[in-house]
């Protein structure tokens, strides 16, 4: 009797140990920014968002940055907060972009995609946030100039 019990007990232990990693897998899905939001002009191509998300387990950025010069958003960076796990973040740009990863050092990783003429960025910091940076490349001549702002004025 006392056999069967600790074989009952090993098999529920090890079946809870399965629905957690279950869980852990599908625990959340990463919505990341838009990259055709780069070179905008006007409200036709202003979709922040990469894909919808229509579950309660979607975990947007704390924080969007754009910076716009003469109107033209020319970069993107998007903030998550300490609590998203980077593999995930990392997971949700390689759904799409795994196969362009570039560079890996530390907490830097960065992809580059040719085709599109972009540029991702993304580093875990220090205090536990993560922040992507989206940027295009190009000729000098297909290229914003970078405003110069005197914070001074």
């Amino acid at each position: 009797m006392h056999k069967a019990l600790r074989i009952i007990a090993v098999c529920c232990f090890l079946a809870s140990l399965c629905a957690a990693a279950q869980e852990r897998a599908s625990a959340s899905k990463i919505v990341l920014p838009s990259p055709q939001l780069i070179h905008c002009r006007s409200a036709e191509c202003s979709q922040l968002w990469k894909q919808d998300s229509g579950d309660n387990r979607t975990v947007y950025p704390a924080q969007v940055f754009t910076d716009l010069v003469k109107g033209e958003i020319v970069g993107l960076t998007a903030v998550y907060d300490k609590s998203v796990p980077p593999e995930e973040i990392r997971a949700a740009i390689n759904t799409t972009y795994g196969k362009w990863l570039y560079l890996h050092s530390g907490h830097n990783w960065t992809w580059r995609i040719e085709s599109e003429k972009l540029v991702i960025s993304m580093y875990e910091g220090t205090d536990g946030a993560t922040q992507i940076t989206y940027l295009k490349f190009g000729t000098p001549q297909s290229l914003v100039p970078s405003a110069h702002i005197d914070y001074k004025k």
